[in-house]
């Protein structure tokens, strides 16, 4: 049977640290032997998962990121599109 998280691929990664109980840890290290993978991917790969399906996660962050999105439409509807017309006392 497949697993839930696919293999590793290499990539580029920063570096956090988090404290887990003892029998979190143990399932952690069992899965990493699973998959043959390090536990910073599991770690990476599992909370891609929650972030994707947790729909009240997401229904959260969009509600956030509407106001930003919204403000951004405000700022490009303000801006003047066409130059000013020329001046005519500044004409030589």
């Amino acid at each position: 049977m497949p697993s839930l998280i696919a293999k590793q691929p290499k990539d580029t990664r920063k570096q956090t640290t988090v404290s887990l109980s003892g029998s979190v840890l143990a399932e952690l290290e069992l899965y990493c032997q699973f998959i043959d993978s390090a536990r910073d991917w599991v770690v990476n790969e599992a909370l891609k998962n929650v972030f994707c399906k947790d729909k009240a996660f997401l229904a959260w962050k969009e509600k956030r990121s509407a106001p930003v999105a919204t403000e951004q439409a405000r700022v490009e509807k303000v801006k003047p599109h066409r130059a000013d017309p020329p001046n005519p006392l500044n004409a030589a």
